[in-house]
Formats: C-alpha cells, structure tokens, sequence
C-alpha cells in the first residue's frame, strides 16, 4: 500500500491501522518522518516566504515561531542561511518528539493489550502507534496553519492517539490461552 493509502486509512480506520501492524518496519519509520514533514508545514510556509518574498506577515509568524531569530532588512542572505539552519534543525526535533510519542503509545498499547487479554508484540504495537498519531496530527497542524488555539491542545491530543490506539487494538487477534 502506498504511503498516501495509508495516511488516508488511518485518518479514519482502526480497523486499518490494526492491520498496518504487519507493515515493515522501514515504512514505518517513513511515516514518522512523513507525519513530522506535516507537521514542520506550519513553521517552513512562512519562512519560505519571508527568505523569497521579505513580507511583512511572513516576518511576524517567523518572529512568533522562533523568537531567538533576530530579523533585520539589510542581512538577508545571512539571515536565510541561518533560517533554513533552524528550520533544519526544527524538523529533526519534531521527528525526535513524534518517534518519543510513538513509543510512549506504543508502552501504553502494551499495557492495553495486557489488560484486554489480546495479542501483540512491542513491534506491531510500535507501528500501530505511529499510524494512531496520524488523526490527531493533522487536526493539530491545520488549527496551527490556519492560526486556531483553543485550551487543553496537548489533552485533546494525546486523548485522540489514546483513543485511536484503543479502536485497534480492539482488532487483534486474543491472547492465547
């Protein structure tokens, strides 16, 4: 199945995402990275803008994104190296936090899997973790593109993957008795 088959499978399937278990683990991993391009989106659409264009509004989001960034209007090649250095950088670090949470879901699946006396090793729970996370990320990145807040955003997150990891689990085979 193509990666964009499977994106769209786990925005919605349980069912689906139970089945992805059996996906190797290098897919896996690109759909971690492919998840982490989604969200990196938000921060690198302003800054590309503001590297080619100097808009005022791209300089504000870049301003809010990272306020470590100093801006000024006469370096702008220094400025748009060092951009792009961060932007680097903040993709590894959302790469880094994304395979962190699947892992930790991935924990918590195997406690949920003990509990409801089903079948699953570490490695297929890791994978069905990463395709749980897929929902609530893009729900995320689209209040964060379109400028949205709203309260208790890490709950509301982390109770969606909770969810999600729990609908496919209810579809593994039980425990051997």
């Amino acid at each position: 199945m193509t990666l964009f088959k499977r994106f769209s499978k786990s925005l919605y399937s349980p069912k689906h995402i139970a089945s992805f278990r059996f996906e190797s683990i290098g897919k896996t991993i690109t759909y971690i990275f492919f998840l982490s391009f989604i969200m990196f989106l938000p921060a690198f659409w302003p800054s590309f803008v503001y590297i080619f264009t100097n808009a005022d509004w791209a300089a504000d989001k870049v301003k809010e994104l990272f306020p470590f960034i100093s801006i000024h209007r006469n370096q702008p090649v220094n400025e748009a190296i060092f951009l792009l250095t961060v932007l680097f950088f903040y993709y590894l670090f959302l790469s880094f936090t994304l395979f962190l949470k699947t892992t930790s879901f991935a924990l918590i699946a195997l406690i949920l899997v003990l509990f409801l006396k089903k079948r699953g090793e570490y490695r297929h729970l890791f994978r069905m973790a990463a395709y749980s996370l897929t929902l609530p990320l893009c729900i995320m990145a689209a209040a964060d593109i379109s400028s949205l807040t709203f309260l208790h955003t890490y709950w509301f997150d982390w109770l969606l993957v909770l969810s999600m990891v729990l609908f496919s689990t209810h579809y593994l085979p039980p425990a051997m008795q």
